[in-house]
C-alpha cells in the first residue's frame, strides 16, 4: 500500500469514527430532556383531601390507611398551623363553611363551620380538616405499599387549610361576611396557593413551595399583609 492509499484510508476510518459519535451525541441530547422531566427531583405532584372520608374515595383498595394518614397530618397540625394574636384575626382569614347543606336561612350549626382554636400559648391557629399526600403515596397504595405515615417528610404529607374568598380579594381589610363564607381556597401552611374547595385532581408543586413557614406568628391588620398577602401572591402567581 502506497502512502498516498494508507492516507486515504486512514482519513476514511477517523470520518466513519466522527459521524457515528456524532449520532450518539444526538441521540444522547434528545433522551436527555425525557430524562430530566421523567425524574424532575425538583417538582412533585400532590392530592389534596378534604378529609379522610374524601381519601377513602380515591384509596379504596387500602380500608383504614386514610385514617392514619388523617391522624399523623394532625398530629403534625399544632407544629406546622400558621399562628395569630387574636381569633378575630385568624377567623378573618380562615373561617369558612364546609356542610353547605347545614347551613338553613344563613345560619349555619357550629359542626358546618371551619374556625380558629386557641393554642394554649395565648395565640390562634385554624382548625384541623383538611390533608395532603405526595401523588407517589397515593400510587403505591394500588400495589399494596402502605408506608408508615410517620415515615413520610413534611412534603409528602402535611396539614392544609381552607382560606375564605375575601382573604384573596385585594380589599381583603373588610371583614368576612355573608355568603363569602361559602366560598374558600386550600393553602398550604406557609400560605402556597393550591387550588379551590373543589380541587380533585393532582397539583404540581416545586417541593421548595411545600415548606411549612412554620413557628410564624402574624400581628396586626394580616388581611393587607403576612398570611393573606403571601395567599394571594401565591394565587396570582399559580394563575398566570
Amino acid at each position: 500500500m502506497t502512502a498516498q492509499e494508507g492516507l486515504s484510508t486512514a482519513l476514511k476510518s477517523r470520518t466513519h469514527r466522527q459521524k457515528r459519535s456524532q449520532k450518539a451525541t444526538l441521540v444522547l441530547m434528545g433522551a436527555t430532556p425525557f430524562v430530566v422531566l421523567g425524574l424532575d427531583p425538583l417538582h412533585t405532584d400532590v392530592r389534596i383531601f378534604r378529609d379522610a372520608r374524601a381519601c377513602e374515595s380515591a384509596l379504596t383498595a387500602t380500608p383504614g390507611y386514610c385514617d392514619s394518614l388523617s391522624a399523623e397530618a394532625q398530629a403534625r397540625h399544632p407544629a406546622l398551623a400558621p399562628k395569630y394574636e387574636s381569633r378575630d384575626q385568624c377567623e378573618a382569614d380562615f373561617a369558612h363553611v364546609i356542610n353547605d347543606q347545614a347551613c338553613e336561612n344563613g345560619w349555619c350549626s357550629q359542626q358546618s363551620v371551619i374556625g380558629c382554636e386557641a393554642t394554649g400559648d395565648g395565640h390562634y391557629r385554624p382548625e384541623f380538616s383538611s390533608f395532603l399526600v405526595d401523588q407517589s403515596v397515593v400510587s403505591d397504595t394500588y400495589s399494596g405499599e402502605t408506608p408508615a405515615p410517620s415515615s413520610l417528610d413534611d412534603d409528602q404529607l402535611q396539614p392544609v387549610y381552607g382560606v375564605s374568598e375575601n382573604t384573596l380579594q385585594e380589599n381583603s381589610d373588610r371583614p368576612y361576611y355573608g355568603h363569602s363564607v361559602f366560598l374558600w381556597h386550600y393553602v398550604t401552611p406557609g400560605g402556597q396557593y393550591l387550588g379551590p374547595r373543589s380541587l380533585n385532581t393532582p397539583v404540581t408543586l416545586a417541593r421548595t413551595q411545600l415548606a411549612s413557614g412554620s413557628g410564624q406568628t402574624f400581628t396586626g391588620n394580616t388581611r393587607r399583609g403576612g398570611f393573606g398577602a403571601t395567599a394571594r401572591r401565591t394565587m396570582q402567581a399559580a394563575r398566570s
